[in-house]
């Protein structure tokens, strides 16, 4: 398989600094390298840009570095679509979970909405729009956007027809901190949603089985952020959330998904070197990215 590794050093989404040093330090350990020791060919590796630190996060008093996540996402989408146009997998790595619209407008310029299911491998929902979120943070936004719901702002001029995504293909696991606005929009679109009893009663396996064969669509994106894990095992995030997955869970949930050869682009966020003691959380991220990376092979051999 060819790779396009995407890197977003954004944190503008989550204002929280950390996820933006994300990118340099996998580059530090030679994710170009470890895709080629998976067996992928690596086609190219952008780094994009973000601008220094903006005086005014409240310029749109409803969502804070508007302009500044938006260019972010615009340049991100032609990444996603260039590499899809090129035949690459677009593998974007975050950065926070703003860049998802990015990722998603990108891949909507190929396939068209009722083609595409996404995974959102996630402690947060992330469909606040500006009108419902609490904290005015757009990665908590990203999927709000991508379904065209709150503010066009967040999703227009990104190249791609409105809505990225159809809530009927729009599918999570792992949630177990979702607000009180979130819940009424998952409610209203009937959005599924695997949480935490679920999959204690389960099993994460049976759970990522059944997600898989519920999905009708010939594509799927996979978006994985680190804080699905649980907190007691993993905290070098900015917000870790307890009562999730463990970390050998999230290879078994990183290991069955990626394998279905359905997946066409994914993402990789929230992992922040600031949050981090003594590169315990990266030395995590680079077994989950090595996880991926192999079951993409499998993915691409069957």
């Amino acid at each position: 398989m060819d790779i396009k590794i995407i890197n977003v050093p954004l944190y503008y989404g989550c204002d929280n600094p950390g996820t933006q040093l994300a990118a340099r330090e996998f580059s530090r350990k030679n994710l170009p390298g470890l895709a080629e020791q998976c067996g992928h060919t690596v086609g190219r590796v952008t780094l994009l840009s973000t601008q220094p630190k903006p005086e005014d996060k409240y310029k749109e008093p409803t969502m804070k570095y508007l302009d500044e996540v938006t260019a972010c996402c615009r340049e991100l989408a032609d990444a996603v679509a260039g590499g899809l146009h090129d035949e690459q997998f677009p593998l974007v790595i975050g950065g926070d979970h703003a860049l998802g619209i990015g990722s998603l407008a990108g891949v909507a310029r190929s396939i068209p909405a009722d083609q595409l299911s996404v995974i959102w491998i996630d402690a947060h929902t992330d469909i606040n729009t500006n009108e419902t979120s609490q904290s005015h943070n757009i990665h908590g936004m990203p999927l709000a956007a991508a379904l065209g719901l709150g503010d066009s702002r967040l999703y227009e001029n990104m190249g791609a027809q409105v809505p990225f995504i159809l809530p009927q293909n729009l599918y999570y696991i792992g949630s177990r901190s979702v607000d009180p606005g979130e819940e009424e929009i998952l409610a209203q679109h009937n959005i599924r949603t695997i949480r935490m009893p679920e999959i204690q009663e389960k099993g994460i396996e049976r759970c990522c089985r059944e997600l898989l064969d519920s999905i009708k669509t010939p594509y799927i994106h996979l978006s994985f952020d680190v804080d699905f894990m649980d907190a007691g095992e993993y905290t070098a995030t900015g917000l870790p959330i307890p009562d999730g997955p463990s970390i050998e869970q999230t290879h078994q949930t990183l290991r069955i998904l990626f394998a279905d050869p359905r997946v066409c682009s994914a993402d990789f966020v929230e992992y922040s070197p600031v949050h981090d003691q003594n590169e315990q959380g990266l030395e995590v991220c680079m077994g989950l990215l090595k996880e991926i990376l192999q079951a993409l092979k499998q993915n691409h051999e069957g």
